[in-house]
């Protein structure tokens, strides 16, 4: 009989599966246990990061399209002079040699 060191490292046992909550896709959550103020946090979340709100927001009124590129073009302004402000500061707390 030739020894096989395989067999002495293989064990006769069944896992237990651990207990998960199931996984939910889309815009959707479970309760556990009746822990509904978490259950909202995370719907919460879930809807935020979804831009769902802000898309709503958006669709609420009718905007025209030369107002929307004049708003986008307004808040690439405002981006822009903070970017140009954070360099400045940065420049200015480096020491010139």
């Amino acid at each position: 009989m030739s020894y096989n060191r395989n067999q002495k490292h293989k064990r006769n046992f069944q896992h237990k599966p651990k207990e998960q909550t199931p996984r939910v896709f889309g815009n959707k959550v479970i309760v556990i246990d009746g822990n509904v103020d978490q259950a909202l946090r995370k719907l919460k979340k879930k809807i935020s990061n979804s831009g769902l709100m802000q898309e709503l927001k958006d669709r609420e009124h009718y905007e025209k399209p030369t107002q929307k590129r004049k708003v986008a073009k307004a808040i690439a302004k405002k981006r822009e002079q903070k970017r140009v402000q954070k360099e400045s500061l940065y420049l200015k707390g480096r020491k010139k040699y």
